[in-house]
């Protein structure tokens, strides 16, 4: 047995085979549930591995709560809204689909259960991502990790929906972190839910409350409050008087490194503290209302892009070409809180205007059969900031799921094989604006 105080070698040992796939998607947020769901309704044999205990990733153990205004993300997202807006447990700004929302977090997780089950999809929770099997060009299968051990999954296409691009790197890919110049990232935040707000002495829009930012400054000047953010998020969630607190800001931290979310974590629950304070004693309808859940990790904005076939830039974001191989449109703006202390930067498309995000922008370089459908995709800095939210992944993985499942009805062994005129076609004839 070779060891040292660096390194272990690990004993050669066989692995059990858990599952086969079609399609194999690795991570079960946003991004990968567009991904699961779409391969499954086109006929593809499909595995859903997510580490939680729940299918929705930031939008449900995350207890993300809002979701960006997106008018050109249609197909599954639109038909969740539909879902949670019959059950009473969406709460709209603006015009329908059009505009943003706050859900219900624990409806959202049924029926996110009920939509998985519904399609035929094999989920797997409390599976952890360990490590891929690679030949060649091609990835064979994935193994994971679970209290069952490790086992493998084999598969034909993968999608990597974890985020950070884990797959992807295990695999080989290689990858950029943060802004040039100095590599910084996007801060991390921890939302957290408060509820008993009397919901009768404060507005619905946070921001035409002016009185609120004031008190907000007037309380970081007097060293009452420590966070390096310029202002307070806040939205009204379904329930009457819950509302999801958005504001707590973690610098200089990277996702991809665990004494990194360690600390972030603990420093984040420690500015919890702070702005739940301040609201209770500044904020009129904040008096009695109490802090009822904090999430169960850290919200990590930006870590690593995968090198794709394309890299989508910030000018891609603010003229809006047209791609002939669009998988996915979106109007977020860049959207850059600052990587070293207060500050936000908001950069907009033209009014009215969508971006394309291309089926390029998705397909691992160097790796015939991987795809990317979470924030990992191929871009900058800045255009990451535009793309990154959550619904706009969806429509992403939803574009992904559907090329994979192409690709194996096709016969095809790599992604790159794959007309990009039929999984437009196909996209459209199942909902999706492209």
């Amino acid at each position: 047995m070779e060891q040292s105080q660096d390194f272990y070698c690990e004993p050669q040992k066989k692995l059990r085979v858990l599952d086969r796939a079609d399609v194999l998607v690795l991570g079960g947020g946003p991004g990968g549930l567009g991904a699961a769901i779409s391969a499954a309704r086109n006929g593809a044999r499909t595995i859903l591995v997510e580490r939680t205990g729940s299918f929705g990733g930031n939008w449900t153990a995350g207890i993300l709560g809002a979701i960006m205004p997106s008018p050109h993300v249609h197909g599954i997202f639109k038909e969740l809204v539909t879902h949670l807006a019959n059950r009473n447990s969406w709460y709209q700004w603006g015009d329908t689909y059009g505009g943003g929302g706050t859900y219900d977090i624990e409806t959202a997780k049924k029926i996110l259960d009920d939509v998985v089950t519904s399609a035929g999809i094999i989920p797997y929770f409390y599976t952890n991502f360990s490590d891929v099997i690679r030949d060649g060009s091609q990835v064979k299968g994935v193994i994971v990790e679970s209290k069952q051990g490790r086992e493998v999954i084999w598969a034909d296409q993968i999608i990597d929906s974890t985020g950070d691009g884990d797959v992807s790197v295990r695999a080989g890919a290689c990858y950029e972190q943060g802004r040039q110049g100095d590599a910084a990232m996007q801060p991390m935040t921890m939302i957290f839910i408060m509820d008993q707000v009397d919901n009768d002495s404060i507005s619905p829009w946070w921001h035409e409350q002016p009185e609120c930012h004031q008190a907000w400054k007037e309380a970081k000047t007097r060293g009452e409050v420590t966070v390096p953010r310029e202002d307070v998020l806040a939205f009204q969630m379904p329930r009457k008087g819950q509302w999801s607190i958005n504001t707590t800001r973690i610098l200089g931290k990277d996702g991809t490194r665990i004494r990194d979310l360690t600390d972030a974590t603990i420093e984040a629950r420690r500015q919890v503290a702070e702005v739940v304070a301040f609201l209770k004693k500044y904020i009129r309808g904040f008096e009695r209302a109490v802090l009822s859940e904090t999430a169960p990790f850290i919200g990590v904005r930006e870590t690593r892009r995968i090198h794709c076939d394309y890299t989508i830039t910030a000018d891609d974001i603010l003229t809006c070409p047209k791609f002939d191989d669009c998988l996915a449109r979106g109007s977020n703006f860049i959207d850059i809180h600052n990587p070293k202390g207060e500050g936000t930067t908001l950069v907009h498309p033209p009014k009215g205007a969508w971006y394309e995000i291309p089926y390029r922008s998705i397909r691992v370089k160097g790796i015939d059969n991987l795809l990317v459908a979470s924030r990992c995709l191929d871009s900058t800095h800045e255009a990451h900031a535009a793309i990154r939210v959550t619904n706009q992944v969806m429509a992403i993985g939803e574009g992904a799921g559907t090329a994979a499942a192409l690709c194996v009805k096709g016969g095809f062994s790599g992604t790159r094989e794959l007309d990009p005129a039929l999984l437009r076609q196909t996209l459209r004839a199942n909902g999706a604006f492209v």
